[in-house]
């Protein structure tokens, strides 16, 4: 077929862009065409208005009815920190943070509190971005209201040109500014920037940071952001996105409202300058060091290409270089398995479109520390094979029809796709145009016929024939290499001839007959749920529930008695291998093989362990149930406990445990559960050891029969047909040997107990000298009353509103912080109440006694109800979709025989929420909270543990 009868048939299919409906748009308001439409030829979504104001401001509306409630608003600007000046270089950023710190109709530090009145969560619901392009300020409402809806935009034009950059509010919000920064540039970060600097030198990937300079941070006045405020927040550079259950004239119409009479101040500014590379550059190398950097090396090559907008041609080349990447990784993963190398992740990587004008064509390789020599050479060869002998037929129809499932399924479940979806699209489109999923599905089927394996070993062949003279990176714990030998490393690697790979042969699904179908024995229905609960004749469970929620997607849930509590305290680091249990592969397949056979399909081999059960918990298109619970089956009765899979779960490890005191957050939790627990391996880190002691032999030892006699309850809900669901069902488990009728007795196993110690814990990590993590902890007790649980957890909410307002607002001490409450369901009296925050370590004093004064005020008096309804409203707010959506559903059918309490407790969920009170939160607070806690774990860089006997504990700790 040739390429001009192929874009005639694209033209013929019907889709061609729609006329703007220029008799609906409100006065005010200019219908357009579909974002950048003038430079692409594919068809952008029909269902998406497209409008502008006369003063340049560009809006985006998609009406979308998942979830049936939430509006999604997002406002961004064409603007970040590669339009800044050296002596601006963070206030891109800066700039962000004050949007919340006074505008002219908002005072100082009522931003956030009117959003979470409103019913808006700081930081889930509420948040920004500022990145190299573009500043976002995203606000998921809970509600179409349209008060709510003429809020929220009120506030975003606030935004957009009413910071008011008030000079003790800039200096107020600088703490948290640097906080930020100290927060993110650690040692990864700097190896990030040192690799930018190599492979896009003098660009602003290597001069623009959005978090910027220490310096500029610190001085920069209020003056100063001001200015850059003004040039750049602009209604000709910004663009507001909404989607949900809305009308859109009514959108329209509150965006002419609210920003029609915002001008634009001086001559349009254009397009933030593009970065510029030298493509001719000889191979360059450079080696980053640090002592608790993970071991990877990456190479690339920048070369001059021609502008590719958004077309057919453009789709074409993407996909075919898609499957190629598709093959070489499962070529890597089957080859990391089958032979011992010391490697743990990487592979091919191209992008074109790269500032415009460039396309960067790469490969990359972690591996355990000092691998480097070993991993380059390895994953180069690989993707070399490819390039010179090409893929086989069985390779490319494999990538072909996981392609044909992921289409073909996205464009089936369109119309309930999640809003959260379609705001992001349009968001970050930058050049390209927004598609339909059905069109996108059937854009596929027309380039499929050209995926045959010779196009796409041409494809991938006319890219990597311009991997000459590449730069490489490598960041490692200890260099005893120089640049030069880096780069004669890879000379001699591509020296080396590569043989053709070895053909594999294809396989039949092993695992389709289980024996006779199981017998119903018993069939009900709870009515006010919708949910239908069938019992098979060997004791298999299953309940299901229909909905519309989510079209073409069944959710699924397989429970099987045990889990943890199987293994116990004894055998708990023996259960940890449960992680590669389906690395294993089946008794008839290996993993790759399973990869190949599934491929084509929704269905995912997963199956391991949680507190309580053995099983799993995902989501397939309906067509593809049946062969779910195939595999899901065959895991019980036939896991192939491979070698291969024992070498990969301890492969990491070594360089996991050096990793784990790089950072203070890592390096504090793991330091929280050891101290809390004793050690006990069912709540804390085993030792390195240890963990590298079990193997499949002890796990197939530690299981028993567990996995083939346990009780097992079956969950289905979504987009089925029931009768059929259950014949699967029938089929698979229902024909397995009998199983338990109730649940086994773990009794002994729920039984813990926290450790005796308590006060300060200062725990060493070797990250930054700056930076602090901090955790105060009080045990409480488990979950055995629905209404207490809610209670903490309404609690705890309001502490994090408390601690945003004095540590983050008030203080600038601290980037976040924030509480929370765990009571356990499963183990017997085990909860508890967190306050975790970070910082520097020189603000711990002023932290602590911010603390301190908060959780003073809580055990005082009742909160104010002010404070209690920011708190309270977002979870109440949550409820209007909770009933919408299967994520909900599945975690209430998935016990529905087995535990009927959590029946009761869904359906008294919110009115039991909703009759919380002040003084009950007030209650609870006394009740767990009035004594000192138990423990605050602190963790310092470790050169400053020994100064920290100049810090106080605080007086009452035990």
């Amino acid at each position: 077929m040739s390429r001009k009868i192929f874009t005639l048939i694209v033209s013929a299919l019907g889709l061609s862009i729609p006329a703007s409906a220029t008799s609906d748009a409100p006065p005010g308001t200019e219908r357009t065409a579909p974002w950048n439409a003038e430079t692409s030829n594919l068809e952008p979504d029909p269902s998406i208005i497209y409008g502008k104001l006369p003063n340049g401001l560009r809006y985006a509306i998609r009406p979308n009815n998942r979830p049936q409630n939430q509006v999604l608003i997002r406002l961004a600007f064409d603007f970040g920190s590669a339009a800044e000046a050296d002596d601006e270089q963070g206030l891109a950023h800066f700039i962000e943070h004050m949007a919340f710190n006074g505008t002219t109709n908002v005072p100082e530090g009522e931003m956030v509190k009117i959003l979470e009145r409103l019913g808006l969560s700081f930081g889930a619901d509420t948040n920004a971005s500022t990145g190299y392009t573009q500043t976002q300020y995203t606000l998921d409402l809970p509600k179409s209201d349209p008060a709510l809806i003429e809020r929220s935009l009120f506030l975003l034009r606030e935004t957009a040109s009413e910071i008011l950059f008030n000079p003790l509010a800039v200096d107020r919000e600088r703490g948290v500014v640097i906080s930020e920064k100290r927060q993110r540039e650690n040692f990864q970060f700097q190896s990030a920037r040192a690799a930018n600097e190599l492979f896009y030198p003098g660009t602003y990937f290597s001069t623009r940071y959005p978090i910027g300079t220490q310096e500029i941070l610190e001085t920069a006045s209020a003056e100063r952001m001001k200015k850059l405020y003004r040039k750049y927040y602009r209604p000709d550079r910004t663009r507001i996105v909404v989607v949900g259950p809305i009308d859109p004239v009514a959108i329209e119409r509150q965006i002419v409202a609210k920003f029609a009479d915002w001008k634009n101040e001086g001559p349009s500014l254009g397009e933030i300058d593009q970065c510029k590379i030298d493509t001719n550059r000889t191979p360059s190398a450079r080696i980053f060091t640090h002592p608790e950097i993970s071991e990877g090396v990456s190479v690339q090559q920048i070369v001059t290409d021609m502008p590719r907008p958004d077309t057919i041609d453009r789709a074409e080349m993407e996909l075919k270089m898609q499957i190629a990447g598709g093959i070489i990784s499962q070529r890597i993963s089957r080859r990391s398995r089958e032979e011992d190398v010391p490697f743990l992740g990487g592979g091919l990587s191209f992008q074109t479109g790269f500032c415009d004008e460039y396309a960067r064509i790469g490969i990359s390789a972690a591996g355990k520390d000092g691998s480097w020599r070993d991993v380059l050479p390895f994953v180069e060869q690989i993707v070399r094979q490819a390039v010179v002998h090409g893929f086989s037929d069985a390779e490319v129809d494999e990538q072909i029809k996981r392609l044909n499932s992921s289409y073909g399924n996205s464009a089936k479940g369109e119309s309930t796709r999640p809003s959260s979806g379609f705001a992001s699209e349009l968001v970050e489109v930058e050049d390209d145009t927004v598609n339909s999923a059905v069109y996108r599905h059937l854009l596929w089927l027309q380039i499929r016929p050209f995926m045959t394996k010779e196009a796409v070993h041409a494809e991938l062949a006319e890219w990597y024939g311009k991997f000459r003279t590449p730069s490489i990176f490598l960041a490692t714990k200890k260099s005893d290499v120089s640049e030069e030998q880096l780069l004669e490393l890879y000379r001699n690697s591509r020296s080396i001839a590569v043989a053709a790979p070895e053909v594999r042969t294809s396989q039949i699904f092993a695992y389709t007959d289980f024996g006779p179908a199981g017998t119903v024995v018993a069939d009900k229905q709870i009515a006010d749920l919708g949910i239908r609960t069938i019992r098979f004749a060997n004791g298999v469970l299953l309940n299901i529930k229909k909905t519309d929620f989510e079209d073409n997607r069944v959710r699924y849930s397989l429970r099987i008695d045990g889990g943890r509590l199987h293994f116990g305290k004894d055998r708990a680091t023996v259960g940890k291998l449960m992680s590669s249990y389906v690395s294993g592969g089946l008794e008839a397949h290996d993993i790759e093989d399973l990869s190949s056979l599934l491929a084509g399909t929704t269905v995912g081999a997963n199956f391991g362990l949680a507190d309580n059960y053995f099983g799993s918990i995902g989501a397939v298109a309906p067509a593809d149930l049946d062969r779910q619970l195939q595999l899901l089956a065959a895991y019980t009765r036939f896991p192939g406990y491979r070698e291969s899979a024992i070498r990969l779960f301890r492969r990491p490890l070594p360089e996991f445990f050096a990793s784990l005191d790089a950072t203070p957050d890592s390096a504090l939790n793991v330091s929280v559960g050891r101290i809390m627990n004793d050690n006990d391996p069912r709540f804390s880190l085993e030792t390195l050891e240890a963990l590298q002691s079990v193997d499949f032999l002890m796990l197939k030892a530690a299981l028993g029969d567990a996995l083939t006699t346990n009780r097992t309850e079956i969950a289905i809900v979504g987009d089925i047909d029931v009768d059929a669901a259950i014949a699967s069902v029938a089929r698979t488990f229902g024909a397995l040997p009998p199983r338990m009728s109730e649940a086994k007795d773990y009794t002994s196993s729920k039984v813990t107990s926290w450790s005796s110690a308590s006060g300060n814990f200062d725990i060493p990590h070797k990250g930054e000298s700056n930076q602090l993590s901090w955790r105060r902890i009080w045990t409480t007790s488990g979950d055995i009353d629905q209404r207490t649980t809610q209670t903490m957890d309404l609690l705890a909410r309001i502490v994090t509103v408390r601690l945003i307002d004095e540590l983050r607002e008030k203080l600038g001490a601290t980037y976040g912080g924030g509480a929370a409450s765990s009571m356990s369901d499963i183990y017997t009296k085990r909860g508890i109440f967190s306050i975790a925050t970070s910082g520097d370590p020189k603000d711990l004093i002023v932290i602590e006694a911010a603390v301190d004064e908060i959780m003073d005020g809580i055990l005082a008096a009742p909160v104010d109800q002010d404070v209690f309804e920011r708190a309270r409203k977002p979870v109440l707010e949550s409820y209007a979709d909770w009933r919408k959506r299967n994520d909900t559903w599945i975690g209430v059918v998935s016990e529905a025989q087995s535990n009927p309490v959590r029946l009761d407790r869904f359906r008294n969920s919110e009115s039991r929420f909703a009759s919380i009170t002040p003084d009950d939160v007030w209650k609870m607070a006394k009740q767990y909270l009035s004594e000192p806690a138990q423990f605050t774990f602190r963790a310092f860089p470790e050169k400053a543990i020994a100064t920290t006997s100049d810090v106080p504990a605080r007086p009452a700790d035990k």
